[in-house]
């Protein structure tokens, strides 16, 4: 995904296949869908014809390919010039949600608390957004972790991605997941002034586009701090 914010696009159809009597699966050359990953929920949106129009349920990747979960009749065939819109309402909702996330866990580092005492696991940007780590604070945290964040947003930050080997996310970000494949391209998500990070997913220009992050009290379980978020 090299530019989130593209709502239209044109592609041509390499592969359909029936799945019910009103549901499909497209393969496209390309695709601005984003399908779910990195803890970001699916893009949802339209494919369309002239003739045609079918609804973009879900987005799944499966090896090198995006499948396009499409509902409605059938689609044409292979080698057919589609054009796709997202539903950018829900894109951008997304993409606000999973930058919060990050500069969320940005402003833990920064405070001295990531990557240790608590190590980044995964993150779920969704309805109920969450962070979960390895690793118990044991004061209160949570006000100014939450001044943190909203100092950062307040800054007005621009992030950027690149794509690197495993090699170079090892060298350039301020920790590193476990389980990342060492054998094909990894995107760097960075904040500017603060670091960077492995990421999936779709991200925003700037930090103030956020708005204002709020942080619940902190969840601790089984020797994790889960910190949940919500943008006011």
């Amino acid at each position: 995904m090299h530019d989130a914010y593209l709502k239209e696009m044109e592609a041509t159809i390499i592969d359909v296949a029936k799945e019910t009597d009103n549901r499909w699966l497209v393969v496209l050359d390309k695709t601005i869908f984003y399908p779910r990953g990195g803890g970001q929920s699916t893009d949802q949106g339209i494919l369309f014809t002239k003739t045609w129009k079918g609804k973009v349920s879900q987005a799944l990747q499966k090896e090198d390919k995006i499948i396009h979960f499409v509902e409605g009749s059938e689609p044409p065939p292979k080698g057919t010039i589609v054009k796709g819109t997202l539903d950018w309402d829900r894109r951008y909702l997304h993409m606000r949600l999973h930058s919060a996330g990050h500069v969320v866990d940005f402003a833990l580092y920064l405070l001295g608390f990531s990557p240790a005492p608590l190590m980044p696991f995964k993150g779920d940007h969704g309805k109920k957004p969450v962070i979960y780590y390895q690793g118990i604070v044991q004061e209160d945290s949570r006000e100014i972790l939450e001044e943190k964040a909203n100092e950062l947003v307040s800054k007005n930050l621009p992030f950027s991605t690149r794509f690197v080997t495993y090699e170079e996310l090892e060298q350039g970000t301020i920790y590193l997941q476990p389980g990342l494949p060492k054998n094909k391209p990894l995107r760097m998500l960075t904040l500017e002034g603060v670091g960077s990070v492995a990421d999936g997913g779709t991200q925003l220009h700037r930090t103030a586009e956020l708005g204002h992050i709020s942080i619940l009290p902190l969840e601790k379980q089984e020797g994790m701090t889960l910190i949940h978020y919500r943008l006011v």
